[in-house]
């Protein structure tokens, strides 16, 4: 039988290298390109990275690449500038797509077809609480903004390939102890990977362009 095989995007720390710890131990063959090797939000970079790959069959992308600045130019209402915004959404937003589309040959060699990509649940309108719950005195408009646009663009590449049989699907991490979730936040990366893992696996077209909690619930937008 052959090894699956999982691409992620922004694997170097946190919940991204979790994922390819995890999946290694699983015998996948794990495909964690570091910032250094790929920058999803260069065209070229990921132009010529992929062409590396050949015809590598994908079974699994995971879009786990993402930035939140805490900057006054990204966050605080009074002190926007757009260049303040654009690296959040270049990375949050594009970086998906851009990755989709470049791996599509790929997955479509792959056996899986599936698509997930990490979101927030301050990406969420209904759940997020508004702009003003952010922490640290920021209110991440930037990030915020930028999840619920790839909630749009997970949407529109569910409907494109599910005549393909692709389920694309955007997960919640939960809050979790990284760089960006801090020390206080009530899981390891060890716990929400292997809470997404299982979630992944478990994924069916019933799922397809929908937003899922890292404990299978559905999330409303």
């Amino acid at each position: 039988m052959p090894v699956p095989t999982v691409f992620i995007t922004g694997a170097r720390v946190g919940l991204g290298e979790e994922f390819a710890r995890q999946y290694r131990s699983e015998g996948w063959q794990v495909i964690a390109p570091t910032r250094g090797e790929l920058d999803v939000t260069d065209h070229k970079s990921i132009g010529s990275f992929v062409d590396g790959l050949d015809s590598v069959p994908i079974d699994l992308l995971i879009n786990n690449a993402g930035i939140r600045s805490t900057h006054p130019s990204a966050c605080t209402l009074g002190s926007f500038t757009l260049e303040g915004w654009l690296p959040t959404f270049a990375v949050n937003t594009v970086g998906p797509a851009l990755m989709t589309q470049a791996l599509l040959p790929n997955l479509m060699r792959g056996t899986a077809r599936k698509i997930v990509t990490l979101s927030s649940r301050l990406g969420s309108i209904e759940a997020g609480n508004g702009s003003n719950s952010g922490g640290g005195g920021s209110s991440y408009y930037a990030y915020r903004a930028s999840k619920s646009a790839v909630h749009q663009v997970n949407k529109c590449l569910s409907i494109d390939l599910e005549p393909d049989g692709f389920v694309c699907a955007l997960l919640n991490p939960g809050w979790v102890r990284t760089g960006m979730g801090g020390e206080k936040a009530r899981l390891t990366p060890r716990e929400s990977v292997a809470r997404m893992r299982m979630v992944i696996e478990q994924l069916t077209p019933a799922q397809n362009g929908k937003f899922v909690d890292c404990d299978g619930t559905v999330l409303p937008w």
